[in-house]
């Protein structure tokens, strides 16, 4: 019994290791966007009980910098999760008018450009891990101390690392012929 890709071409072990990385990927892009949305609601829990509690005169001091924190979490967290579902933006019409050949060239440069730019983000996290330094004031933790400023910067070194690996997955896909992942259908079309 024959195998094939999407695009009807013999499919082989590199198509088999794309699959299950692809679906590996897709995995961790939701595991990512639902531990997104729990720093959102962790974020909106502390505001909420902040507000409550302001006229009864209660403060916790730590709420405001936990907040911050999981903020930034959401926002790297959120990073990858946005890349792999596609809900970045893109402008793709004028290639889309230029037709496949186009498409293909394009999705290309973009893995290619993506990779350069995460790559240089990899590159660079050992040094953005090590500056910083300290503690940030009023992020306590359970055990009374305050978290490490580096923590700051754990998801964004996690998702650069998952987005990399996704782009050298959407290189694959495009020249082992998969159709483009995220194709949207356009209003005008």
């Amino acid at each position: 019994m024959s195998n094939q890709t999407r695009s009807g071409r013999e499919s082989g072990p590199v198509h088999s290791v794309v699959v299950v990385l692809d679906q590996g990927m897709e995995r961790l892009g939701r595991v990512f966007l639902i531990a997104a949305n729990v720093c959102l609601l962790l974020m909106l829990l502390g505001t909420a009980v902040t507000i409550i509690l302001r006229p009864l005169n209660l403060s916790y001091y730590w709420i405001w910098p936990w907040s911050m924190q999981v903020f930034v979490w959401m926002s790297f967290i959120g990073f990858f999760a946005v890349y792999r579902k596609g809900k970045d933006i893109s402008v793709d019409f004028v290639m889309r008018k230029l037709g496949p050949g186009a498409m293909f060239v394009s999705r290309i440069f973009v893995a290619v450009v993506v990779l350069a730019v995460i790559g240089i983000i990899l590159w660079q996290m050992p040094t953005i891990l090590e500056s910083q330094v300290g503690v940030i004031d009023g992020v306590l933790t359970p055990w009374g101390t305050e978290l490490e400023r580096y923590t700051l910067s754990i998801p964004l070194a996690v998702s650069c690392f998952l987005i990399f690996i996704n782009a050298l997955l959407d290189l694959a896909k495009a020249l082992l012929g998969w159709p483009e992942p995220h194709g949207m259908v356009i209003a005008d079309e």
